[in-house]
Parts: structure tokens; C-alpha cells; sequence
């Protein structure tokens, strides 16, 4: 009965359930286990497991500041969102690879003329081109083939060991962190689209050019079929460059996250 005591002691409980916040606001953002593609049930089950593993090694680190957060049902709360609020900017950062991905498809599907066909993505549960689903799912791929759901695991591990749990203090410059990895977003997008955003410029304006020579020619007509071939062209042949780009941005998901925790305190 003392070892059943021990484990439903205040204390104890306080500090599963910080554990339990940082692991559940990862999972409702990070890569796989924040799509909603994963059943609800799943996905709570899944941050319960990984709560429950995680207890252990955090239980001496966190015992002194679960203590005094016992006494305090406001210090407790405020120490809640605050660990919500580290998962949710660890998944966050996960994500980013993925937004990257997905804009990357979108900009290449609007130029090759598939902005008009667009369907529902599952991952997203929003409308997206047909590209831009093609190019997650090759994301998604790779980011399992390279163990990216270890990383994540590993990285969220290495964020008990830096910062146990209720010895959170939120500071300014880990948002700034990851709004600086957030603008590179926007350069790794377009890093993955230049193949296919330069070959179709380069491909429209020979078909400007043909135009003039030949105004009877129907630019609009000749265009869409000349450019979906072209741009598939240089898509399958930029795919090991991609994959390139794609690996190295999932091998620093760990040091980001590391990052991120190191100036969070």
C-alpha cells in the first residue's frame, strides 16, 4: 500500500500532469501524431504512453518544484499552460518542415495549371493543389524513413532533462527562436519549387515569345499541356535534390528543439 501511497501523492500526480501537458501539446501539433488523419482515441492514448515513460527519469528533477506547486492551484495552472505552451512550440517546429513542403507544391502546382484542381487534404482538413498533397506525402515518407518520430521522442526527452517539469520560465526569446525558424520556411520552399518555378518562367516565356511570331498559335491551349509535361519533367528529375534538402532539414529538427528549450528558461 506505501508504494501505491507514493504514486498517488500529490506531488507525484502534480508532476504527471505537467509531464503529461508538455507531451500533449506536442501531439497536437507535431508531424504524425497531431494529423488529424490519427483517430482522436489514438492520439490520447499515444501522449498518455509517452507521459507515463517519460515520468521516470523526470521524477527527481521534478520533485522539488512539483512541491511547491502543490500548495498553489494558481502556480499549478500557470505552470500547466506554461508546459502546454513548450510542446506546442516543439511540435511547432517539427511542423515547419511540413509547411515548407506544403508551400513549396503549392507554388509549383499554381504554375504548372493545377490551381484550378485542388482536393481535400486529411492532414490539413483543408483544400490544397494536387502537387502540394503529392509533396507531403513524399515528405511524410522520408520523415518515417529517417526515424523523424525518434527525433521528435528524443527531443522531447532531452526537454525533460533541460527543463524539468514546473521549473518553466517563458521567455520572450524562445518565440523569437521559432519565428526565425519560421521565416526559413519560406526559403526552403522556394529551394524545393525553383526547379519547376524556373523552368515553367523559362517555358512561358518561349511560348510568349512563339506567340508573337505566330499569332494565330493559341498560347492559352498550347500552354497548359506543355507546361504540366515540363514541370513534371524537372519534378522527377529534381527528386534526389529534394530528398537532399528534405533529409537535412529533418536531421536538424533535434538541435532546433534543443535550441528552442535552451533559451525558453
Amino acid at each position: 500500500m506505501s508504494g501505491l501511497d507514493d504514486l498517488l501523492a500529490p506531488a507525484r500526480l502534480a508532476a504527471f500532469v505537467l509531464v503529461l501537458a508538455r507531451v500533449v501539446g506536442l501531439a497536437l501539433i507535431a508531424p504524425i501524431l497531431g494529423s488529424r488523419m490519427v483517430l482522436p482515441r489514438l492520439r490520447v492514448a499515444l501522449a498518455v504512453f509517452l507521459a507515463v515513460a517519460m515520468v521516470p527519469a523526470t521524477a527527481k528533477a521534478s520533485a522539488a518544484p512539483t512541491a511547491d506547486l502543490v500548495g498553489s492551484p494558481v502556480a499549478l495552472l500557470l505552470a500547466l499552460l506554461a508546459e502546454t505552451a513548450i510542446g506546442l512550440l516543439l511540435g511547432l517546429v517539427g511542423q515547419l518542415v511540413f509547411g515548407a513542403v506544403q508551400l513549396a507544391g503549392e507554388l509549383a502546382g499554381t504554375q504548372m495549371g493545377f490551381g484550378m484542381a485542388s482536393l481535400f487534404d486529411p492532414q490539413t482538413a483543408d483544400r490544397s493543389v494536387v502537387l502540394a498533397q503529392w509533396q507531403s506525402t513524399l515528405a511524410l515518407l522520408l520523415f518515417l524513413t529517417v526515424d523523424g518520430h525518434h527525433i521528435l521522442v528524443q527531443a522531447l526527452a532531452e526537454s525533460f532533462r533541460r527543463v524539468p517539469p514546473g521549473a518553466v520560465g517563458i521567455a520572450s526569446a524562445g518565440f523569437g527562436m521559432t519565428v526565425s525558424f519560421a521565416g526559413g520556411l519560406f526559403v526552403l520552399a522556394l529551394k524545393i519549387a525553383a526547379p519547376v518555378l524556373i523552368l515553367v518562367l523559362l517555358t512561358n516565356a518561349g511560348l510568349g515569345a512563339l506567340g508573337k511570331l505566330i499569332p494565330q498559335l493559341n498560347v492559352m491551349v498550347v500552354g497548359f499541356p506543355i507546361n504540366v509535361a515540363a514541370g513534371f519533367f524537372i519534378l522527377i528529375a529534381a527528386q534526389p535534390f529534394t530528398v537532399r534538402l528534405l533529409e537535412g532539414a529533418f536531421a536538424e529538427l533535434g538541435h532546433r528543439m534543443a535550441a528552442v528549450i535552451d533559451v525558453l528558461v
